[in-house]
């Protein structure tokens, strides 16, 4: 893997990151889960999570709630519940960019 390949730098950015209450590890289970299921929807999500962070950076603003929202953007309602319960910003901000694709 390359670090053109967007599944490979989303998992680094989100290993090197420091985030709170288990969004890094919650996040990793989300990924492998969609790996398992539809890799289509995964490189779709890890491009979109990379397009959000550079945009945020360049507008000078924290990357990290825009990034961890467009993981989620694509999640089923089912799914933000089970891996977002204890990330209200992230799960409400996935809504929304979901709204919007």
């Amino acid at each position: 893997m390359t670090s053109a390949d967007p599944v490979a730098q989303a998992r680094r950015i989100n290993r090197t990151w420091i985030v709170r209450g288990g969004l890094a590890e919650t996040t990793a289970r989300y990924l492998d889960a969609l790996e398992a299921r539809d890799a289509g929807l995964l490189r779709t999500v890890c491009e979109l999570a990379i397009n959000a962070a550079h945009k945020a950076s360049k507008e000078l603003r924290d990357p990290k709630p825009d990034f961890y929202a467009s993981i989620f953007s694509r999640a089923t309602e089912a799914e933000r519940e089970d891996y977002l319960r204890n990330h209200a910003w992230t799960r409400r901000r996935s809504r929304e960019l979901a709204g919007q694709q």
